[in-house]
This record gives structure tokens, sequence and C-alpha cells, in this order.
């Protein structure tokens, strides 16, 4: 059985064979020399491809770099434009907190003044009240009107008065200046050179 396989083999194979008798030898060359040609020329552009996607993948990688290097510098930018307004509120809130404790201190001895120009007038106010006093005793009639004791109250309220308005304006004074320098520092920006804009 295995003869006839062989044997059957053969036989299939001689016509395939006898296209070679068929066509004469040069044709044969021409063919595979077109078919090399053809196969260089694959070659040739799949090289080219290969090159081309090559380079495509290296600028990828380069824009990549690129894009990772702009990203990281605008985030420096960024974190230097927080940096510098956060120092800039600082500065103002602590610019503010001076203000405020010389505002008190300023006050404190305001008051001191007025409580001594108060104990002033009500020593003078005494004084005026025991003068008419004694006016009284020797046989004047006694006012019943004391406009030196009421000038020293008016006095009195007057000043409490003014000391409180000062307070407020200064308060509010030293607040609208914190929220100006507050304001002019998150919106201001600085160049490349650290100038303001």
């Amino acid at each position: 059985m295995g003869d006839v396989l062989a044997t059957v083999g053969v036989v299939e194979m001689k016509p395939f064979f006898a296209l070679f008798n068929v066509m004469p030898g040069f044709v044969w060359a021409l063919l595979l020399a077109c078919a090399l040609a053809l196969i260089g020329v694959k070659q040739v552009q799949l090289g080219a491809a290969r090159t081309t996607a090559a380079e495509a993948r290296a600028d990828l990688a380069i824009y990549k770099a690129q894009a990772a290097e702009s990203a990281r510098l605008a985030e420096l930018d960024a974190r230097r434009e927080e940096i510098r307004r956060n120092d800039l509120q600082r500065k103002a809130i602590d610019e503010a907190a001076a203000q405020v404790d010389t505002a008190q201190a300023d006050a404190a001895a305001a008051r001191d003044a007025a409580g001594q120009l108060r104990q002033q007038a009500q020593r003078a106010a005494d004084a005026a009240r025991a003068a008419r006093a004694d006016s009284a005793a020797l046989g004047a009639s006694a006012a019943a009107f004391d406009p030196i004791g009421m000038l020293a109250d008016v006095l009195g309220r007057i000043d409490q008065r003014a000391s409180r308005l000062a307070e407020i304006a200064d308060a509010a004074r030293i607040a609208g200046n914190l929220c100006e320098r507050s304001y002019d520092a998150l919106v201001s920006t600085t160049n490349a050179k650290g100038q303001q804009l």
C-alpha cells in the first residue's frame, strides 16, 4: 500500500512539474526576479514604516516629556504664587494686629487722660459747689441749677462717646485696610522677573 501512495504522489506531482516544461526558463527567472523585487520593495516599505513608527514614538516621548516639564513648571509657578499670596496676606494680618494693638494702647491712654480730665472737672465742680455753699451760708440764696456740675457731666458723656466712636472708627479703618491688602494680594500677579503687574 505504501507503494501505491508513492505512485499516486508522483503521478500528482507530474502535472506541477510539467508547468516548468511549458514555460521557458527565462520566464521563470523573470517571475522569480519580479517576486524578489516585490519582496524587496515590501521590505523597504516595511523598514520605512518601522522607521516612521520609531520616529513617531520618539516624537511622542519628547512631547510627553515636554508636557510633563510644562506641567511641573506650571505647578511650581502656582505654588510660588500661592506662597506669595499667603505671605502677603499673613503680612497684612500681622500689620493689622499691630495696628489693633496700637489703637487699643492709644484708646487706653485716651481713657486715662479722659479720666484725669473728668476728675479735674469734678474737683472744680466740687470746689465751685463748696464756694457757693459757703456764700449761701453767708446769706446769699443757693441756686437750684448747678452749671459746673452739668458741664462736668456733659464733658464726661462727650468724652465717653468720642472714645467709643474712635474705637469703632479705628476698628473699621484697620479692617478695611486688611481687606484691601488681602484683596490686592489675591488679585495681583507677578511676571517672570518678579515685578508686580
